[in-house]
């Protein structure tokens, strides 16, 4: 399952939680391309993954291959799960799309700090927001 949308600026936030198939996965690249196609110049991307787990090897290639292809992409920060073998997969992930401006980051703060270097004051203030919302795909009364 995810969530792909820009909705203040050149901020694009995209949360994806498990489970995810193959199919929807080359379904979010569609998703993901038709909202950067709308925003005008560079952009930044907050990717939510706190709800995520282990991702099948075909997905994987699936994000990895619309990971490689963002030719306007500033900067993405990344927030990981709790889950270090998650956090492993992540980061290759990250490494093989190969883009400088690319991070994951286990807590919020830091996160912020660092996409919020290349962002205007609304579009902070919509990270924030975000950053204080639920992990999506998880339960909150757990």
């Amino acid at each position: 399952m995810y969530r792909v949308a820009n909705r203040v600026g050149r901020l694009v936030e995209i949360a994806i939680w498990s489970p995810v198939s193959v199919e929807e996965a080359i379904e979010w690249g569609r998703d993901h391309d038709a909202v950067i196609d709308r925003v005008e110049g560079e952009y930044v991307c907050f990717v939510d993954l706190r709800g995520a787990r282990v991702f099948p090897p075909d997905v994987v290639d699936a994000y990895v291959a619309t990971m490689k292809d963002e030719r306007r992409l500033l900067r993405t920060g990344t927030l990981l799960p709790l889950s270090a073998v998650v956090a492993l997969q992540i980061n290759r992930m990250i490494r093989e799309a190969a883009h400088p401006e690319r991070r994951a980051f286990e807590d919020a703060a830091p996160l912020a700090s660092w996409l919020g270097e290349r962002l205007g004051i609304p579009e902070r203030a919509r990270l924030r927001a975000l950053l204080r919302e639920p992990a999506p795909g998880l339960d909150p009364a757990r």
